[in-house]
């Protein structure tokens, strides 16, 4: 099978405006896959929701992501995005933080640009 780094890829490269819904665990990307989205996108609010009742604040820490992601990553054969929030600190976490995020098998990483 292709890798799914390579799948998203090629789907970006493409003309067009391209669907991926968000979801927050595996079933859910089970579903996104079974409705034949070509790819789907991990959002950290619903995370955030999910595990722990609360809002996406801060307050969900950059192991729970990744342990959920991974999660989500194996469940299908779709390329999923994953969602880093800001890097999870400064530029040393950050270098961390994709070198997580690759390892649970994302295929592709959204970084939000916040200055605190």
């Amino acid at each position: 099978m292709e890798r799914k780094v390579k799948v998203l890829r090629r789907l970006l490269e493409t003309p067009g405006v391209h669907q991926g819904p968000a979801c927050f665990d595996a079933l859910g990307a089970k579903l996104i896959e079974s409705a034949g989205f070509p790819y789907c996108i991990t959002s950290g609010f619903s995370i955030a929701a999910s595990r722990l009742a609360l809002p996406d604040t801060g307050l969900i820490s950059y192991g729970e992501i990744v342990d959920q992601g991974q999660l989500i990553t194996q469940a299908v054969s779709i390329p999923v995005i994953g969602d880093a929030d800001n890097g999870y600190g400064n530029a040393m976490n950050l270098k961390r933080t994709v070198k997580g995020f690759i390892a649970a098998g994302f295929a592709g990483i959204i970084l939000e640009d916040q200055v605190n």
